[in-house]
C-alpha cells in the first residue's frame, strides 16, 4: 500500500477543501469520486470470466491464466502522489502537453483508476487473450478501446522493465470513466511486483535521487532482469509448442506422449 510522503501531505492541507485537508480525512474525498470505477471493475471482470471462459476450457490441461482484482482500485495515496507530480511535470517528446490533474478532475482523466490485470501462463496465452479482448463485440460495444504493446519494445524504445500489453477502455455511455487491463505472463507479473518495492517506491518518493537512491545500481539491475526474464519467456514459448499438439476436433489440447 503506497504511503503519504511529507510532500503530499502539504499538498492535501494546502488543496483539498476543509475537512477533508487532512491525512485522516482526504481518503474520504477521493474515494467518493472513483465509487463508480469499483462497480465498473467488478461488471467488466464477470464480463471477461465470461470471454475467456471458452480458452480456459480449451487449455483445461494446464494453467492458462487467472484474473486479477485484488487491486482493482488506485489507492487514495496513490492518486494524490500522481496528482502532485502532474502539476510540475515537464514536456518531453514523448508528452509535449502532459495532463494536468487536480482534485477536481482526476476521476475523468485518469484512465488507471480502476484495473485488472489477466497473469497468463505463456506469451502465446497472452496474445490468445489480447486477441479475445480486441475482438469482444461485448467489449467493443460498452468501450473505446486502446491498445499499448510494452511487450516486444526494443531496447532503445523501452522507459522501465515492464512488459505486458495494457488496454484502456473508455465507457461510451459515460465519457470519462476508464478502466485499465493489463495482460500478462506469470513471470512478467513476478518482475512487476518485485520492482514495485525496490526500486519504483523510491523512485517515487525521490524521483531526482536515482544515484542517492541507487548506489548499488539496483535500478539498472533489474532493468536487465526484465529482458533476462523475456528471454525465458521465449524460451518457454519454444517448449509450449514442442509439447502442446494443436486443438483436436473436440476443441481441447493434447499433450503429446
Amino acid at each position: 500500500m503506497t504511503a503519504l510522503t511529507q510532500v503530499d501531505r502539504t499538498f492535501i492541507r494546502e488543496n483539498l477543501p476543509a475537512p477533508h485537508n487532512t491525512p485522516e480525512r482526504y481518503e474520504e474525498y477521493i474515494l467518493s469520486k472513483i465509487q463508480v470505477h469499483d462497480v465498473l471493475c467488478t461488471v467488466t471482470k464477470a464480463s471477461v470470466t465470461k470471454l475467456l471462459d471458452p480458452l480456459v476450457q480449451k487449455y483445461r490441461h494446464r494453467f492458462f491464466c487467472r484474473i486479477d482484482d485484488s487491486h482493482q482500485q488506485k489507492s487514495a495515496a496513490s492518486i494524490v502522489e500522481k496528482i502532485r507530480r502532474s502539476q510540475t511535470k515537464k514536456a518531453s517528446p514523448e508528452e509535449p502537453e502532459p495532463v494536468r490533474y487536480d482534485f477536481n478532475n482526476f476521476a475523468e482523466k485518469m484512465t488507471d483508476l480502476a484495473r485488472l490485470r489477466i497473469v497468463c501462463n505463456f506469451l502465446h496465452d497472452v496474445e490468445l487473450v489480447e486477441n479475445e479482448i480486441e475482438q469482444s463485440q461485448e467489449l467493443r460495444d460498452a468501450f473505446n478501446i486502446r491498445k499499448a504493446l510494452s511487450i516486444n519494445l526494443r531496447p532503445g524504445l523501452r522507459k522501465s522493465g515492464e512488459r505486458s500489453v495494457k488496454f484502456t477502455l473508455e465507457h461510451r455511455a459515460r465519457q470519462g470513466l476508464f478502466l485499465e487491463i493489463q495482460v500478462m505472463t506469470q513471470l512478467q507479473e513476478a518482475w512487476d511486483k518485485k520492482d514495485h518495492f525496490l526500486v519504483y517506491e523510491k523512485r517515487r518518493v525521490s524521483p531526482e535521487k536515482d544515484e542517492e537512491n541507487f548506489p548499488d545500481f539496483m535500478d539498472s539491475k533489474m532493468f536487465a532482469m526484465s529482458e533476462l526474464l523475456f528471454v525465458a519467456d521465449q524460451y518457454f514459448e519454444l517448449l509450449r509448442g514442442s509439447e502442446e499438439e494443436p486443438p483436436d476436433p473436440e476443441g481441447t489440447h493434447e499433450i503429446k506422449k
